[in-house]
């Protein structure tokens, strides 16, 4: 496959339900590298580990 250039990873928050007003209960890190193809590539506890999982995947070289 070739290489597209640099990916792109955001992290989201999980909810119950859509609503805004639910707490968060974990988080998503997104590939969102292909706008029209973005995928979950992980799911975390908490905020921090997101962000630094996002980090090392936009890092990586494949």
């Amino acid at each position: 496959m070739p290489k597209t250039g640099p990916k792109q990873a955001r992290v989201e928050p999980i909810r119950d339900a859509e609503d805004m007003n639910l707490p968060v209960t974990g988080w998503h890190v997104i590939d969102e590298t292909d706008p029209s193809n973005e995928v979950v590539i992980s799911e975390h506890e908490t905020e921090a580990e997101a962000i630094r999982t996002a980090e090392e995947f936009e890092q990586r070289e494949e």
